[in-house]
């Protein structure tokens, strides 16, 4: 794995001004949280840091890349391929930032859909994203902050349900994974 100054100045020049400063609030915000649930903090840093690596990359080369390494892409991705950058982010970690971690190239790949069985990792980076500091305020998003430093599948619980209302109000894709991932948090709940 390349040390992570090395990996943040790759990472600067191959994201835009605005994602950048997005991406260090993520890590910011993730570092908190990865303390108050102890969480590995080299995980933390890195999982965060490369979260949105593939995010700037031009849909046209994302649909090439995903073809080219093998990442499957099913009926909602190809719909909707902005929604491929966290899955093709994880292949560009292992690739270009050598990251060979499951548990980091996990949260990477899941920190836009979620999914059924998540790590604290993977809650962390998701919710990092979702809430970080230069998040423009929308509605839900001061609940999740209140949440999220004491109870991390309420805090994963309410950014779904916000996150599939937002889609569905505006006709947009739902990924099954966020579905099973919501579905997941109310069958812990029921036990």
């Amino acid at each position: 794995m390349l040390e992570f100054k090395d990996m943040q100045e790759k990472l600067q020049s191959a994201l835009s001004p605005k994602r950048f400063i997005h991406t260090l609030g993520v890590v910011e915000t993730a570092l908190q949280l990865g303390h108050i649930y102890n969480i590995d903090e080299e995980k933390v840093k890195v999982s965060a840091l490369l979260h949105d690596c593939a995010k700037d990359i031009p849909n046209t080369l994302k649909l090439r890349l995903c073809k080219e390494y093998h990442i499957p892409l099913d009926e909602i991705l190809l719909q909707d391929i902005e929604l491929s950058h966290s899955f093709l982010g994880a292949e560009i970690a292992k690739r270009d930032y050598r990251v060979k971690d499951e548990e980091i190239l996990n949260a990477i790949r899941y920190h836009t859909t979620g999914r059924a069985h998540m790590s604290v990792l993977e809650k962390i980076i998701y919710l990092a994203d979702y809430i970080e500091p230069n998040r423009t305020s929308f509605k839900g998003l001061e609940e999740v902050r209140q949440y999220v430093t004491h109870d991390l599948d309420r805090a994963m619980e309410t950014a779904l349900k916000n996150t599939i209302e937002y889609l569905a109000k505006n006709d947009r894709v739902i990924h099954p994974l966020t579905i099973e991932a919501l579905e997941f948090i109310h069958s812990k709940k029921e036990d």
